[in-house]
């Protein structure tokens, strides 16, 4: 009888919750998914049911996030086995909010609810990096103010990709550059596109952008630069906002 798939690939409704279950399972093990036999989860029952039953799959989708965070897997393969699901389920790419859902689902099942943080990409927000910069510009005395010893380098998405894989990439590259970057740098989000990243100058500042540039960057379609930050606290504001707008 096959698994109620249609030649679409859209699939009835009317399907049960374990009829969905396996050719979503294996869509997943045919993408990549490791370990083969370790994918499901209640978690995967309650987005199969939530629609079977047309009801909202948000929570369900949060859920799951948790679900796979707390056994270990990475948000790089959540994601994917999301897009099998709703591949499956006849959309072209994953709803933005299911992708924000199960994200935030990963995030919270590894974090506390800390105000300073992005759910979507754990990353420290905007606000944050306002705060961070009021901080190496206080108390300059007269003097210069730690901030000029401090640069700001910025990865950015290419603002043309669908918000899907924009989102998605986004979640990756804020994971992997919190793994990157351990000497004490902020790594915060100043928009849906970008991250700017607060580094002390160093010696070895470039060689290390260059890596960034070639590895993670490239692998993801992310262009990387760096500024000094400028000499006064507003200046500094001003290029953040600008960083921040769309496009």
């Amino acid at each position: 009888m096959g698994d109620a798939e249609t030649g679409t690939g859209t699939w009835d409704r009317g399907v049960g919750t374990r009829r969905l279950r396996a050719p979503w399972g294996r869509r997943s093990r045919e993408a990549g998914w490791e370990p083969p036999d370790d994918w499901w989860t209640p978690a995967v029952d309650a987005v199969c049911e939530a629609f079977a039953t047309g009801t909202d799959l948000a929570g369900p989708c949060a859920r799951l996030g948790e679900a796979r965070a707390r056994s270990g897997v990475g948000i790089g393969q959540s994601l994917d086995d999301l897009a099998a699901f709703t591949a499956l389920a006849g959309w072209r790419s994953p709803p933005i909010e299911l992708v924000r859902a199960m994200a935030e689902g990963w995030a919270d099942a590894g974090r506390g609810r800390e105000t300073c943080q992005d759910p979507l990409t754990g990353l420290a927000t905007q606000e944050y990096l306002r705060t961070r910069l009021g901080e190496l510009y206080r108390g300059a005395d007269g003097g210069p103010s730690p901030a000029s010893g401090h640069r700001l380098a910025v990865v950015s998405l290419d603002p043309g990709i669908d918000p899907w894989r924009r989102a998605a990439r986004l979640i990756v590259l804020g994971y992997e550059l919190s793994r990157f970057f351990t000497r004490g740098e902020s790594v915060c989000l100043i928009g849906r596109g970008r991250i700017g990243v607060v580094a002390a100058e160093a010696d070895d500042l470039d060689p290390r952008l260059d890596e960034l540039r070639r590895g993670i960057g490239w692998e993801h379609g992310a262009g990387v630069w760096s500024v000094a930050l400028p000499p006064t606290h507003r200046e500094a504001l001003a290029l953040v906002e600008g960083l921040g707008r769309p496009g």
